[in-house]
């Protein structure tokens, strides 16, 4: 393991403690006070995502010798376990908080929750106590490990905190774990195989479409009943 690598545990709560006393300053305590409560949701939310991988060596599927178990093992064992862990408290708890009020205050929770499951998932990535990791371009997961979740937190903010305020809230909501989840997989695809001009395509492609969420839940106001 390379010591630049050491540098990227500090990506996460660097980014939290930034958020926090900012928007702190913006929204006031009682803002502040779930942004920790999604942090902390993000770790709990990470014993998902250790059930999975522990469950995936367990029964033989992290040896990626066919597609079938790369395409398992990319959108499965970590795409959707990562995200559906980051999900649950989000959705169920921290979205009906009376602090979530905006559509992109949505956003913010997710990526506080994400921020929180990144801070203790890097670390456990560089031990692998269990010894459940596939093959990864080591030092270039652990760099692009933090931006791409939050860009995923993104996707699955805008969907779940815009369903809090419209009526076809179901939709949105799977929407938003599913749409988060695919992201998550197709990025542990492109690394697993190495595949760095899908990667950038999939960094520039997922990077306008997070633009144009963030934009869209920054100008949209709910509707008063």
């Amino acid at each position: 393991m390379r010591p630049i690598t050491y540098i990227t545990l500090a990506f996460a709560p660097v980014v939290a403690l930034a958020m926090y006393f900012y928007l702190g300053r913006k929204y006031g305590k009682a803002f502040q006070k779930v942004m920790i409560q999604s942090f902390l949701a993000g770790i709990l939310g990470l014993s998902v995502l250790a059930v999975a991988k522990v469950l995936s060596t367990l029964l033989g599927l992290n040896d990626l010798r066919s597609l079938k178990r790369l395409l398992f093992y990319s959108f499965i064992t970590i795409g959707f376990a990562s995200e559906f862990g980051k999900f649950v408290l989000y959705r169920f708890y921290i979205i009906p908080k009376k602090a979530v009020d905006l559509p992109i205050h949505g956003i913010t929770m997710s990526v506080m929750t994400t921020l929180g499951f990144c801070t203790l998932a890097l670390p456990l990535f560089m031990i692998d106590p269990f010894h459940t990791q596939a093959l990864f371009p080591y030092t270039l997961y652990t760099f692009v490990f933090v931006p791409a979740n939050i860009m995923f937190a993104v996707v699955m903010g805008f969907f779940v905190g815009m369903g809090k305020f419209i009526k076809t809230f179901f939709m949105f909501t799977l929407t938003g774990l599913f749409g988060a989840a695919f992201f998550q997989g197709l990025f542990i695809f492109t690394l697993v195989t190495q595949d760095f001009k899908l990667l950038s395509l999939f960094a520039f492609g997922s990077t306008v479409i997070v633009f144009i969420l963030g934009i869209k839940a920054a100008v949209t106001e709910p509707e008063l009943d």
